[in-house]
């Protein structure tokens, strides 16, 4: 399961990145949203952690921008941030966050959260739009496109990319 980390304090972010790989999960990590956004267009995580104080964006602004695309409106958010207030908490979560975690932390009750949030979230189940690359399917329109431009796929051949997209990185038996 590919988690998404974006944080820009290099140690926190190596911190996080380190747990969750010990944890069994692959990681990408970025230290502005600019990079994370790109990557985004490229593979959409299982999950994000997202610091709320960024240099280039703010956190609460990324995430807005996140629940308001189709591609990564279903991908699960936990909030790690200084910020502790109650006000903020209560901000960030009903902005969209499914979790939010105040700094200093435990880095175990970090890797309890995200185990907790992917057992409860299944993004593969609940996403309409999966995006590989240059391939978007969108399963709510029926669509599918590469490279921008419309692919007219048999029913069978749809059917099989869904199913094969649903399950990228796994090993399937005919």
């Amino acid at each position: 399961m590919l988690i998404y980390i974006v944080e820009d304090d290099t140690d926190i972010r190596e911190l996080e990145s380190y747990a969750m790989k010990s944890s069994g999960y692959e990681v990408q990590s970025f230290g502005e949203s600019k990079s994370f956004f790109k990557a985004c267009t490229a593979e959409i995580p299982q999950l994000v952690i997202l610091d709320v104080m960024l240099p280039d964006f703010d956190g609460l602004s990324v995430l807005e921008k996140m629940r308001r695309d189709a591609v990564t409106k279903n991908v699960p958010v936990i909030l790690v941030t200084a910020k502790g207030s109650e006000m903020d908490k209560v901000k960030g979560l009903d902005m969209g966050a499914d979790d939010y975690i105040t700094k200093p932390f435990s880095v175990l009750e970090l890797i309890s959260r995200v185990r907790a949030i992917l057992r409860r979230c299944s993004v593969d189940d609940r996403q309409d739009v999966i995006k590989l690359g240059q391939i978007v399917f969108d399963d709510s329109k029926h669509i599918v496109t590469s490279c921008g431009e419309e692919c007219n796929l048999t029913f069978k051949e749809y059917e099989l990319l869904k199913y094969l997209l649903k399950n990228k990185g796994m090993a399937l038996n005919p």
